[in-house]
């Protein structure tokens, strides 16, 4: 992984059976994205030379374990100093971090059908799970869509200090994830949004959460008309050649895409 470019951080096994969790080192705007393939391909390709299969599936079973994909955002000055914390918040959120942070809780249910944009995506979003069923904000919950991450006390606290987006698995593009979640994020930057108190529950179908995404004019406007309409279109006629399948035979299906 070093020599394909994405710095590896992290390596352990998970909860489910033959299931693995693995980080990369952080790095600005598209190359985060550029890192997560590249970190993607090695995996399969080493599996693959090994005789074996790496499936990134949302869940491979109904009563299972599910799999998702974190996403860790902070923000640098133009000097490169950490703007994401404030020691005298609450939260220990700058106010950039607390408006943009409260733009991506604004816009979530729109945001999941493109960041768990598979049917079995709302298998793993279920109470129990360890996996987001509202759209808030916690201090180290892992159930939180979006968690304030610990940090090691001392005076690196504000280097180390980050946020994770939890509502998203690799059934969803890399890049347009992104895309999605800065441009929900600057809206909130723009207009001053101020973080919610309980946040509203997540869509808890693929089929819900296109709904949302249709009714949200500004991600009509991040996207653009055409896009917006084919990714719906597409998303819309995914779901209808799975009609008539259960949640085991969905889990199947996408286990074989992915």
């Amino acid at each position: 992984m070093r020599q394909a470019g994405a710095e590896p951080e992290s390596f352990l096994p998970e909860y489910g059976a033959r299931q693995y969790e693995f980080t990369v080192a952080p790095a600005e705007g598209l190359k985060s994205a550029d890192r997560a393939i590249v970190a993607r391909e090695m995996a399969r390709a080493t599996a693959h030379r090994f005789g074996h299969r790496a499936i990134f599936s949302p869940i491979l079973d109904p009563a299972g374990v599910g799999n998702g994909v974190h996403i860790h955002f902070s923000f640098r000055d133009a000097y490169g100093a950490s703007a994401t914390h404030d020691p005298q918040d609450a939260l220990g959120l700058s106010p950039l971090a607390r408006h943009f942070t409260a733009g991506l809780l604004h816009h979530m249910p729109a945001l999941s059908a493109i960041t768990a944009p598979s049917a079995v995506s709302y298998i793993r979003l279920r109470p129990n799970r360890w996996a987001p069923t509202i759209a808030d904000l916690k201090r180290q919950d892992r159930a939180a869509a979006i968690r304030i991450c610990p940090v090691i006390p001392g005076p690196d606290v504000a280097r180390q200090f980050n946020l994770e987006y939890r509502v998203a698995d690799a059934a969803a593009s890399p890049y347009l994830t992104l895309g999605a979640l800065v441009f929900a994020g600057v809206d909130g930057i723009r207009r001053k949004l101020d973080l919610p108190g309980e946040g509203p529950p997540l869509p808890s179908t693929l089929a819900s959460a296109l709904d949302a995404l249709e009714a949200s004019p500004q991600a009509r406007e991040w996207m653009g008309a055409t896009f917006h309409n084919a990714y719906l279109i597409h998303k819309r006629g995914e779901l209808a050649g799975l009609e008539g399948l259960d949640e085991r035979a969905l889990c199947e299906k996408y286990a074989m895409t992915y």
